[in-house]
């Protein structure tokens, strides 16, 4: 029997996408009702214009959004980095029916990747 560390690492996943200056949803859907998705990293990528402030916001089931990592400063040229390597850390954790979602201050957007697992609630 595999470990529980062992299953954790082979459900990791990646996710990019772009968030602009309004609330943007970053996973397609929510979370299926289900499931939990624990957040483990996010890498916020620079524009190469102008240094940015990033807000990471929980997507309600309701629709509504909540400020949950707020004023995440992201330079020009680098790869800012929230969370740790540990799966079992995670930073965020969605219930089923919610989502992920970000807003960059100023500009046209910035990248990012986003690294998670799911398990049966």
């Amino acid at each position: 029997m595999k470990s529980d560390r062992r299953l954790i690492l082979e459900r990791l996943q990646t996710t990019p996408g772009h968030i602009t200056t309004t609330v943007t949803d970053i996973f397609s859907s929510n979370v299926p009702e289900s499931k939990m998705r624990y957040i483990v990293k996010i890498y916020l990528m620079g524009d190469n214009s102008s240094a940015r402030i990033v807000d990471l916001y929980l997507k309600k089931e309701d629709g509504s959004y909540e400020l949950k990592i707020p004023m995440i400063h992201v330079s020009s040229a680098e790869i800012t980095e929230i969370g740790s390597e540990n799966p079992d850390n995670p930073i965020l954790v969605l219930q089923g029916g919610s989502n992920l979602a970000g807003r960059v201050n100023a500009g046209t957007g910035i990248s990012l990747a986003v690294i998670w697992w799911d398990d049966d609630r």
